[in-house]
């Protein structure tokens, strides 16, 4: 076997289905044959124990401490699939070194098809290093208007640390006023990987601690994952591509101690989608649909 394709499934905005899209993706591929780790590197706010049946007894966090190897951390869920669960205790989170999550990943690589890396929510070294760590970043993101920006800023962070952004997937989708995700993806200028639709199962699913993949594997939802799995088992991958100056990584100690500096090139991304470096549909703004932010619409500039 090869080396297995990393991918960092991101997405700055918590609470947009990361880990769920990571771990569905995961059972998804696994039931089309493919061999696949979970990574779950919310390392200050791990939670996928409970969306699966299982009581890790090793976590990542002993990983990284040096007290314990990853085999003892892998835990089976599928029979193609495993899960490498971060601790869930905030005092396991001081003793950890984030640094040796370069050679995890690497030591997952020759066992593995797939090693979906679940990243956190937010800015810092720990949510940076996934990015650059992988041969693509899939955003993940709802259709809502905090959720598009923040996944634009998620994008232009990837870049700024030479990470391969793959495209987008939509979650919840079809749901208030929102665009086509099509149309949105074109806006992120990014390619739309899949849209999982609106599907009350999911949420059926997670009160059972089970992926929506083997919960109901005809539903909706299910068959939205198992459609983006098929596209990444058919394609090849991205190729390396040259480093640029504008590279502020390269996947070593260096990204943590150059972290302060990574992290304030998110802030340069612009929040609203107009000025950055990643232009909106010309003649076209973002903007929110009502006060309760339930959807939104593109709406012409004013004065055009």
């Amino acid at each position: 076997m090869g080396d297995g394709r990393v991918i960092a499934v991101a997405g700055a905005k918590g609470g947009v289905g990361k880990t769920t899209t990571a771990i569905n993706l995961g059972v998804a591929l696994a039931q089309a044959g493919q061999t696949v780790a979970v990574v779950e590197l919310d390392l200050a706010m791990a939670n996928i124990v409970d969306f699966l049946q299982f009581e890790p007894e090793r976590t990542l966090h002993d990983v990284l401490s040096g007290t314990a190897p990853t085999t003892e951390a892998l835990y089976p869920i599928d029979d193609r699939m495993h899960v490498l669960p971060s601790g869930t205790e905030l005092a396991e989170f001081n003793a950890i070194n984030v640094a040796a999550l370069a050679p995890v990943i690497r030591s997952l690589r020759p066992a593995y098809d797939f090693v979906l890396l679940d990243t956190a929510a937010g800015v810092s070294p720990e949510t940076i290093y996934p990015l650059r760590l992988a041969d693509e970043v899939l955003i993940v993101s709802t259709p809502r208007v905090a959720s598009i920006r923040d996944a634009k800023k998620t994008i232009e962070l990837a870049h700024r640390v030479n990470g391969e952004v793959m495209g987008v997937v939509f979650v919840r989708a079809g749901t208030g006023r929102a665009p086509p995700p099509e149309r949105l993806a074109t806006f992120l200028e990014t390619d739309l990987i899949g849209a999982v639709p609106e599907d009350e199962t999911v949420a059926a699913a997670q009160d059972m601690s089970q992926p929506i993949c083997l919960f109901d594997p005809d539903s909706p939802a299910a068959m939205a994952y198992q459609e983006i799995a098929d596209a990444l088992v058919l394609g090849d991958g991205t190729d390396d591509e040259d480093d640029d100056d504008s590279v502020l990584g390269m996947g070593g100690v260096a990204d943590l101690q150059n972290a302060e500096e990574i992290a304030k090139s998110a802030a340069e991304a612009d929040p609203d989608g107009m000025d950055g470096a990643t232009k909106p549909l010309e003649g076209d703004e973002l903007t929110t649909g009502d006060p309760d932010d339930n959807g939104f619409e593109f709406v012409k500039r004013k004065g055009e």
